[in-house]
């Protein structure tokens, strides 16, 4: 499958995709592009304008704001299906973080005309819209949550869950192919205490490690550890 073509796959199999008439979709693919981004390079930065609603076609990336101090704070990882910035391009604001690959990713960049043409014309997207914030909303409250919690372990467990969110992230595999480095920028902990805290997590028998990936065994039991070790 060629890359345009892994995107054109991408855009239909989509959650809102689904309720769209022949000739949106075929706009919607039209119009949308696609960019490959290495790891560790910017897919936007802070304040940019938001031109574009992105999705992830393979890969993840990681949304970052900085304090005044320079100091980062991630707020949440997006995997493949996913897509993220709807807030700034519905209020035509520019962006408040930035986008960071985590890895080699490939984005599909849909224009903002496009958006809001969807947003206009097709019920059933402004259905999936309105779920995707109600979602959006639940994850920063739960991220305002874990970081006032001491224990990192459950921060960790509830970022790991927040992988597996079916509105945000709706083909993330039990297989995590993602490095205990990766982990700890997603956390906003260390590497060496992000190994610390998933080995908890595995005694607790809710994942195994591996080199370079993580078996999720109990997505519900990640939830519940971030929610009772929270407390």
């Amino acid at each position: 499958m060629t890359n345009h073509a892994q995107t054109i796959s991408m855009l239909r199999a989509a959650a809102w995709a689904g309720g769209l008439t022949r000739e949106q979709l075929q706009r919607v693919e039209l119009e949308t592009q696609d960019r490959f981004y290495s790891a560790g390079e910017i897919v936007c930065h802070k304040s940019s304008a938001a031109t574009h609603w992105i999705g992830i076609v393979e890969g993840m990336v990681k949304v970052d704001v900085l304090s005044a101090d320079g100091r980062s704070t991630t707020l949440t990882g997006v995997t493949n299906g996913g897509w993220l910035g709807e807030g700034s391009v519905l209020k035509g604001e520019l962006r408040p973080y930035g986008v960071v690959a985590l890895r080699d990713t490939r984005i599909a960049l849909m224009p903002s005309q496009t958006f809001h043409y969807l947003v206009a014309n097709s019920l059933s997207f402004c259905h999936f819209m309105i779920d995707q914030l109600n979602a959006r909303l639940g994850q920063f409250i739960a991220l305002a949550e874990s970081y006032r919690m001491h224990d990192i372990s459950s921060r960790v467990a509830g970022c790991l869950a927040e992988l597996f969110n079916p509105q945000l992230n709706p083909r993330t595999q039990r297989v995590l192919h993602i490095s205990q480095e990766e982990i700890g920028r997603l956390a906003g902990i260390s590497r060496q205490v992000a190994h610390r805290a998933l080995h908890e997590l595995e005694e607790a028998g809710l994942l195994h490690i591996r080199y370079g990936s993580i078996d999720v065994l109990n997505v519900d039991g990640l939830r519940v550890y971030a929610r009772e070790h929270s407390e």
